[in-house]
């Protein structure tokens, strides 16, 4: 499963004005229930709320990668940014700035796995957060995150060929 190809500019929102847990699950269930005829927002919603019941998804550094199982055709993304950040429970006890939302079809779990650990192991950079959080347009962030995750660019590409 390639990080790249889950993402949209429709589906990134730079800073809106959320201040809880539960207003930016609603607006990232609302982003991945866009273009999804058999899936409604409440449904996301519900389905990454239950999700985040059985464990914190944060990873510390203000990061967050929710992530559901649901009857979608095709994984698929959405990554919002916060201003100020949402209080969470956070192994660092940092506010969250970073959500980046993940529904895959129950069939393609062991990817889905896979590529939480990408996106950790990517994401938990405090500097590359810092960089990530500087955008403000949907457009300059997709295109940022196809840069990050191409193979030949991933930073741990390197250190793993080494």
């Amino acid at each position: 499963m390639d990080i790249t190809t889950l993402l949209s500019p429709e589906r990134i929102a730079c800073k809106p004005d959320i201040s809880s847990k539960k207003r930016a699950f609603e607006y990232l269930a609302e982003m991945l229930a866009l273009n999804q005829s058999t899936l409604s927002a409440d449904a996301v919603f519900d389905a990454l709320i239950n999700r985040e019941k059985l464990g914190s998804t944060t990873i510390g550094n203000g990061v967050a990668i929710p992530h559901a199982c649901m009857s979608v055709t095709q994984p698929c993304g959405a990554l919002l940014l916060v201003e100020d950040g949402v209080k969470m429970d956070a192994p660092d006890k940092k506010p969250v700035q970073l959500f980046m939302a993940i529904l895959v079809p129950p069939n393609q779990a062991p990817d889905y796995s896979e590529l939480i650990t990408q996106l950790t192991s990517t994401l938990i950079q405090k500097t590359l957060i810092e960089e990530i959080c500087s955008y403000c347009d949907s457009e300059a962030m997709l295109d940022h995150f196809i840069m990050l995750f191409t193979p030949s660019n991933h930073p741990l590409e390197g250190a793993l060929a080494a």
